[in-house]
């Protein structure tokens, strides 16, 4: 395949990796609602702790089930909030006592004056339930419309909605997130990436084998991104979409039908991020009961090893191969796992050598820099609405 040189980066300030505060693609990052926990994470009355955007955060949930966002700290001395009590809606500092209700006001403050509750506030941000995930808005002003993951299928893909199978999941990747934001792009790496898990000789559930071939790819760009679609010699494609600026929409084959997926790589910090998935199986009715028997089989299975980003790191030392997690229920993460933590991008971005198949990937750079160009200079081209 011939070299292509990369795109030259529209402002050589500007860049898609720092995401922390004040940073020009964390400050465009927090302008989308952006998912935080699965809404199984947390029960009513319990108060977290929240890292998100290299920002801490009090995460909690009311009584009434209303799921609440805060500053870490209590107003008072700065003690966490997450190690507070949960009353109705309402949360008290374990230090003082000082209470907040769900909009940020000081609703007590033992043996403290009016005055300073009545002035006291902790700052709250956005936050609501959808589709199984916990989103949270940490912009300025009104938060957008959530994403309609529904609508988007109806329009762009097979109907999520009415899919047998529907379920939510998260992963923890310990690398930059732009670099899975990416890699939603470069189909081409899954016939090797994933030459175990599309194995059915191997691996029990996993990708069609039909994935396991290189293919040519079509890019297409809309006002929401960039989409590459490979299509098989039964007519039958594999699409995957990246929803700028760091969601995506796949639909790839699956042993039992086709898996369709809206999901979020959302940085935790600059090394780390987590991946929330909204994901369906649109299959027939023995296919879906073949999933959830697996599924009701993978708590035990899972329990065997570690958590899948440590099975990568001991993969990444030597220690171990992939070979040795082919019963593992997740092994297309830590497959994915071991490519993306095994790349040092942030730092050796000016090494790499694009190729044909990484056009996908550089229309994203492209579109990615002009958008975040457009948003620090003040004429944002942000699409909010799916």
């Amino acid at each position: 395949m011939a070299t292509v040189v990369p795109p030259a980066p529209v402002r050589e300030d500007l860049s898609p990796f720092p995401t922390g505060p004040g940073t020009a693609a964390g400050r465009y990052l927090r302008d989308f609602w952006q998912p935080v926990a699965l809404s199984t994470d947390l029960a009513p009355g319990e108060a977290k702790p929240l890292k998100i955007l290299g920002e801490d955060f009090t995460f909690y949930r009311g009584m009434d089930g209303t799921p609440v966002i805060t500053a870490p700290g209590c107003p008072h001395r700065q003690t966490r909030l997450s190690l507070g009590t949960v009353e109705g809606n309402d949360i008290r500092c374990l230090f003082h006592g000082w209470k907040f209700d769900s909009a940020g006001a000081c609703l007590e403050a033992p043996g403290q004056g009016g005055t300073l509750v009545q002035r006291t506030r902790v700052a709250t941000y956005p936050a609501a339930d959808h589709h199984g995930l916990i989103f949270g808005y940490f912009g300025a002003g009104e938060p957008p419309a959530l994403p309609d993951i529904f609508g988007f299928s109806k329009k762009y893909g097979r109907d999520m909605e009415n899919a047998r199978v529907h379920d939510v999941g998260t992963y923890r990747r310990l690398c930059n997130y732009y670099i899975n934001v990416e890699n939603v792009l470069d189909l081409a790496h899954v016939p090797f990436t994933h030459r175990l898990s599309s194995d059915p000789t191997v691996t029990e559930v996993g990708f069609s084998a039909s994935v396991g071939v290189v293919r040519d790819i079509t890019i297409e760009r809309s006002e929401l991104g960039i989409k590459a679609v490979e299509v098989d010699a039964d007519g039958y494609p594999t699409e995957a979409m990246v929803i700028l600026p760091n969601a995506m929409h796949l639909i790839v084959g699956q042993r039992d039908g086709y898996l369709e997926q809206v999901a979020w790589r959302v940085p935790v910090d600059d090394e780390t991020h987590l991946s929330f998935q909204v994901t369906t199986l649109h299959t027939d009715e023995p296919g879906a009961e073949r999933y959830w028997a697996y599924k009701e089989r993978q708590g035990a299975l899972i329990a065997k090893y570690p958590d899948t980003e440590i099975c990568a790191e001991q993969i990444l030392r030597g220690e171990k191969s992939l070979r040795d997690f082919v019963d593992h229920p997740l092994l297309v993460n830590i497959e994915d796992h071991v490519a993306q933590m095994g790349m040092r991008f942030i730092a050796d971005i000016g090494k790499e050598n694009l190729a044909q198949s990484d056009k996908g990937v550089i229309q994203l750079r492209r579109m990615f820099m002009s958008r975040l160009a457009d948003y620090v200079s003040g004429t944002p081209n942000v699409v909010h609405t799916w």
